[in-house]
């Protein structure tokens, strides 16, 4: 693999930014052709030529409408784009979003931001194309979690092993924690709702726990359900801000697989100083038969116009803040109220209004724009307009219940036509009856276009 020569094609590109340079007229600046270049960039970077390049592009643009000062035209007119249309279409191909989204966003393009390569870069690409990938069949596991936040839109390493190293020194110090075999700990990592927009993502400190076993009340406890896993081992923890596109691009084409989605685990190896890396997958063909594409259904959309009429706010305490695993914990805070009312009505807020408002929660009544305020004392009104894809919920199982959820709002980042809009969330009607959950979930929801395959696979 010629490293000069692809060090030569990126100094090229990046020498035209904001415009840019055809395959043709690189292969000819550097005297070979375009098969040759092509094939070479290819086997050392992991990316194709095109792809480098529209990444970096629109990785620019990005940070640019994030300045909040321009406008969306006026942004593809400087990044070359002939229409506002075309850079929409190949801003929605890239990066699941569509530019107007990212005006302002710092954060959200500080995640998608796509650094140029260099030299060290390079190398450590290569290493990432080596490393062995290896996948098994794991069992139904449960886990009592000790949830903590990693404050790092970067995946910067410094930052997220402080706040491992942190997060064990605070449950070490707890006297509940001592008979809790650490040894057996595994470092899980959730899904944020909304997580392109916050610099923030819960992970936690996970030990397993047998089925019949007892779990503190100070864990969060998840049980999931079995599933494939693929594993891969990092010389060292640096590798981290890099692993996750190569390996994922790597599953798809080498063992024709997509990642399924969070929680992913990871362990430390303090002989080794291996990290080893393992997460859930699931086959290209299993994509389409999957029941809760059905949930996806034109008629189940809906539009709300009004607000939601908050009578009494809480919140899910911090230990407990797992991402879009909320349902267990909830249901626990409000198994006391089932026994005064048949029916509860619950939006969580806006995961925009604070740094953890996806968290706290209202209980309360919607009311319609043609309808006046109830006279009751209420603590706060919630603007709830706009569109919601509804979806009705039931079973006894809990656990079971929020896996499937999380499997829901898993295929909604992936769906072709809708995409996560914020807003507040609305549980619906939920009954707590005789042990058996029931509710009709309102998730906040736009259009979007680009298939799933272009937006996450093509490289």
């Amino acid at each position: 693999m010629n490293q000069t020569l692809t060090l030569c094609i990126i100094e090229l590109i990046e020498s035209h930014f904001p415009a840019s340079i055809s395959i043709n007229e690189i292969a000819k600046q550097c005297g070979y052709s375009r098969s040759y270049i092509q094939h070479q960039f290819k086997a050392l970077t992991g990316y194709s030529i095109s792809y480098y390049q529209r990444a970096r592009i629109l990785s620019m643009a990005a940070n640019r409408l994030a300045e909040g000062k321009h406008r969306v035209l006026d942004v593809a007119i400087e990044f070359g784009f002939e229409s506002q249309e075309a850079f929409a279409r190949a801003f929605r191909q890239h990066t699941s979003a569509t530019p107007s989204c990212l005006l302002g966003q710092d954060v959200w393009a500080e995640r998608i931001h796509f650094e140029r390569l260099d030299s060290a870069k390079l190398e450590l690409h290569r290493t990432l194309q080596q490393l062995t990938i290896t996948t098994c069949a794991q069992p139904e596991t449960r886990w009592g979690c000790f949830v903590f936040n990693v404050d790092s839109s970067q995946r910067d390493i410094k930052v997220i092993i402080d706040a491992i190293d942190n997060a064990y020194q605070t449950l070490i110090s707890e006297t509940w924690a001592d008979p809790l075999d650490l040894r057996r700990a595994q470092i899980l990592e959730f899904r944020q709702h909304y997580q392109k927009a916050t610099s923030t993502y819960p992970m936690s400190i996970a030990i397993p726990f047998a089925k019949d076993a007892s779990i503190p009340e100070f864990l969060f406890e998840i049980r999931l359900p079995a599933c494939r896993l693929a594993a891969i081992s990092l010389p060292n923890p640096s590798y981290v801000p890099a692993i996750f596109e190569h390996l994922y691009r790597r599953l798809y084409h080498e063992q024709q697989h997509y990642w399924a989605g969070l929680p992913s685990f990871w362990d430390y190896d303090y002989q080794t100083t291996q990290l080893h890396h393992k997460c859930q997958i699931e086959p290209l063909s299993s994509i389409d038969s999957d029941p809760i594409l059905k949930l996806f259904d034109k008629r189940n959309e809906t539009a709300l116009e009004g607000c939601f009429v908050a009578i009494k706010t809480d919140s899910i305490p911090h230990r407990k803040r797992a991402g879009t695993r909320r349902i267990s914990t909830l249901l626990q805070q409000l198994a006391h109220l089932s026994k005064e009312t048949t029916h509860l009505n619950v939006v969580f807020h806006n995961p925009m209004e604070r740094k953890h408002s996806q968290y706290h929660y209202s209980l309360g009544a919607f009311v319609s724009d043609s309808q006046e305020l109830p006279h009751s004392t209420y603590e706060k009104t919630i603007d709830c307009q706009g569109r919601y894809l509804s979806t009705r919920w039931r079973g006894k199982d809990v656990w079971q219940l929020e896996n499937q959820i999380e499997q829901f709002y898993w295929r909604l980042s992936q769906h072709r036509h809708y995409q996560y809009r914020v807003a507040p969330e609305i549980f619906w009607q939920l009954s707590l009856e005789d042990g058996h959950i029931e509710f009709e979930l309102l998730t906040p929801i736009d259009y979007r276009s680009g298939s799933r395959k272009k937006t996450i696979w093509t490289i």
